[in-house]
């Protein structure tokens, strides 16, 4: 298959030498011309991925012209760039037979919406899944083995002859879950990072895990979500990868403003997007509109938006009622 990955951060870069390692045409389209020539000049991702050799035969163009002959599109960008990345594809000749896969782990904007109805927005037509699980790029990159779970509407990208390099694929049809749970343990990562921050024990760390995962399940429900979707790849998973590995971003992140309490200042000095921060905002304005509880992440957000003290937020929400089912 000819694939293009729209997206050349960690994760585009690995999903590109895992597609191509299993026979795979692939093609990264990169944010700049800059990106691209880097790329294509040295074969290696500097900026991201400094060390692993990238094949002569993955091209990479900041032009979109390679979608107009591609059998599948996979979207791995922030996903606050999602609508207008969708909105620059429709000005190509991009075929409503091509299937898009999602692999946006964030809210698009400051409202209910999820990638995957932006994507159905603008691609009403085409077949359409989304990936997600706990995926450590650079793990993906080394053919470490990864289970992701790709989720559409009645299956319909089931039988898409979409493979990876030492990646299986776990098929489900609850799209909401999915992304829902790629969405909300990034903000739960940083509850987790302010926990290594303050060092508050591996015992507050895993009882804080635990409720996570009740609270994200609950939130899932109200939002239409399947409550055994949590229980995959894309919710306990990633969950515990996310709020675990020392390279995950949202969870350094927490732990690094649990030491000076200034989350404009340590996005500041990040490379990548951390999808947890501004997430939490947007789901804090939701959860107020459709009056939904959920304390974990309300706690969060007081440290992230109201400067309340990380440690007695923590400690008093580690020894309060939020862990009682």
């Amino acid at each position: 298959m000819e694939i293009s990955i729209i997206g050349a951060g960690a994760w585009g870069t690995a999903v590109a030498l895992s597609s191509f390692q299993a026979g795979h045409s692939v093609t990264l389209i990169t944010k700049s011309k800059g990106d691209a020539d880097e790329i294509n000049g040295n074969h290696e991702n500097i900026t991201f991925f400094p060390g692993i050799k990238i094949p002569e035969a993955i091209a990479a163009t900041q032009q979109y012209v390679s979608l107009e002959n591609c059998d599948a599109l996979f979207l791995i960008c922030p996903s606050a760039a999602i609508d207008a990345i969708c909105t620059q594809i429709k000005t190509h000749a991009f075929r409503e037979s091509v299937p898009i896969f999602s692999f946006c782990k964030g809210l698009p904007g400051a409202i209910w919406e999820l990638p995957s109805m932006y994507v159905r927005r603008h691609f009403p037509r085409n077949p359409f899944g989304v990936f997600s699980g706990p995926s450590y790029a650079r793990e993906v990159a080394l053919n470490f083995p990864t289970k992701l779970v790709l989720a559409s509407e009645n299956y319909c990208c089931k039988n898409v002859p979409i493979s990876f390099k030492n990646m299986a694929i776990e098929y489900g049809e609850d799209v909401i879950g999915v992304e829902l749970g790629g969405c909300l343990k990034n903000i739960y990562a940083i509850g987790a990072g302010i926990f290594d921050g303050l060092g508050l024990g591996d015992n507050g760390k895993c009882s804080y895990i635990t409720a996570c995962l009740h609270e994200m399940i609950e939130i899932g429900k109200k939002l239409g979500a399947q409550e055994e979707t949590f229980f995959g790849p894309s919710g306990l998973g990633d969950l515990l990868a996310t709020c675990s590995g020392s390279w995950s971003r949202n969870r350094s992140f927490g732990e690094n403003i649990s030491k000076n309490n200034n989350p404009q200042e340590v996005i500041a000095n990040s490379v990548a997007a951390i999808e947890g921060y501004r997430s939490t905002k947007t789901f804090h304005d939701i959860f107020m509109e459709k009056t939904i509880s959920a304390p974990i992440m309300e706690a969060i957000y007081a440290i992230l938006y109201e400067k309340i003290s990380p440690f007695e937020q923590m400690k008093d929400m580690l020894l309060g009622a939020t862990f009682s089912k």
